[in-house]
C-alpha cells in the first residue's frame, strides 16, 4: 500500500479504531507522503496523537519534520504550533510561530495571533476558553489581508462549530455568549477574504446559526438571506439552499412571522425529500436543533 492510501485508511478507522490509527500514524512513512495529502497527515497527527491520546510532544516532533520538507503547506505549522503549545514545549512553540512569519511573510503579531488560535482549535470546547477566543477574533478582524487569511477562516470556523456544539440550548451566557458571535463574525470576514462562494456561504449559515443560538433573531434572518443570495447567484445549488432555508424559518418563526417560516420549510422539506439517507441524515439533525424533534 503506498503512503498516500495507507494515510487515507487511516483517516477512514480514526475514529471506530483510534489505537490501531495512532499505531499505524506512527509506523507511516511520514517522508513519503505526497505534498497535497499533509494537510490531511497533519490534521491526523494531531487529531489521533494529540487529541485522543495526549501524546502532543509526539505530535509536535512528527509535524517539526514535515515542517522542515519544502513542499510543506502553511496548514503544517498552525498544526505544528498547536500541538508545541498543548507540549509544553514553548521552544518548539516559538520555531513554529518563526517558520509561519517566514513562510507566509504576514506580520509576526499576526502569525503569533494564528499560532495561538491553532492551539483552541483543539481545546476551546467549554466556556473555559471563550474570553481568550472572543479577543482573538476581535482582535483578528481588524488585520490587513495576508496570505495566512485561508488559515484564520477555517480555525475561526472550526472553534466556533465546536463551541456552538457544547453550548446550551439557551440562555447562552456572556462569556460563551461573546466568544460564538465573535467568532462567527470572525468566520465570515476571513472567509469572504480567502474563501470562494461555497466558504462564504457556509460561513453565513454558521453565522445564522450563532445569532438563532444567542437569540439574535434579526442578524440571523439577514444572515440566512445573504447566504441564499450568493446560492442563488452560483447555480442554486438545492442542498445548500435547504440547509440555509431552515435558520431562515428558524428567525421568521421566533420573529413573529409564522406564515413566512412555514414557507421557508416547506420549501427546504422539499428540496430534502430529493437527499440521499446520509445527507438526510443531517438535515434532520438541524431540524430538530433548529425546531425540537418531532414526536
Amino acid at each position: 500500500m503506498t503512503p498516500a492510501a495507507e494515510l487515507e485508511e487511516i483517516d477512514r478507522i480514526h475514529d471506530d479504531a483510534p489505537d490501531e490509527a495512532a499505531a499505524r500514524l506512527s509506523a507511516l512513512d511520514h517522508a513519503q507522503v505526497p505534498a497535497d495529502k499533509l494537510p490531511l497527515l497533519g490534521f491526523l497527527l494531531n487529531h489521533v496523537l494529540g487529541e485522543k491520546f495526549g501524546r502532543w510532544q509526539a505530535a509536535a516532533s512528527y509535524l517539526a519534520r514535515l515542517a522542515a520538507r519544502a513542499d510543506a503547506p502553511l496548514g503544517i505549522a498552525r498544526h505544528w504550533a498547536a500541538a508545541a503549545d498543548l507540549a509544553g514545549d514553548a521552544a518548539a512553540f516559538a520555531r513554529a510561530r518563526g517558520y509561519l512569519v517566514e513562510r507566509s511573510s504576514a506580520p509576526e503579531h499576526v502569525c503569533a495571533a494564528l499560532a495561538r488560535l491553532s492551539t483552541l482549535n483543539w481545546i476551546a470546547d467549554s466556556a473555559r476558553h471563550a474570553v481568550e477566543f472572543a479577543q482573538l477574533a476581535q482582535q483578528a478582524i481588524g488585520f490587513d489581508r495576508s496570505s495566512v487569511d485561508a488559515g484564520f477562516a477555517a480555525t475561526f470556523n472550526n472553534v466556533t462549530s465546536r463551541l456552538l456544539v457544547a453550548s446550551p440550548p439557551a440562555p447562552v451566557e456572556a462569556p460563551l455568549r461573546g466568544a460564538l458571535n465573535h467568532g462567527a463574525e470572525a468566520a465570515r470576514v476571513f472567509w469572504y477574504r480567502a474563501g470562494q462562494w461555497l466558504e462564504r456561504e457556509r460561513a453565513d449559515y454558521l453565522c445564522a446559526k450563532v445569532a438563532l443560538r444567542i437569540g439574535d433573531h434579526e442578524h440571523a434572518r439577514a444572515a440566512a438571506r445573504r447566504g441564499l443570495t450568493l446560492v442563488t447567484a452560483n447555480g442554486n445549488d438545492v442542498v445548500e439552499r435547504a440547509f440555509l432555508l431552515q435558520p431562515l424559518a428558524a428567525a421568521l418563526a421566533r420573529s413573529g412571522d409564522a406564515a413566512g417560516a412555514h414557507a421557508a420549510r416547506a420549501q427546504a422539506d422539499a428540496l430534502a425529500a430529493t437527499f440521499a439517507d446520509d445527507l438526510r441524515n443531517y438535515y434532520t439533525m438541524d431540524t430538530n436543533e433548529l425546531f425540537g424533534a418531532a414526536p
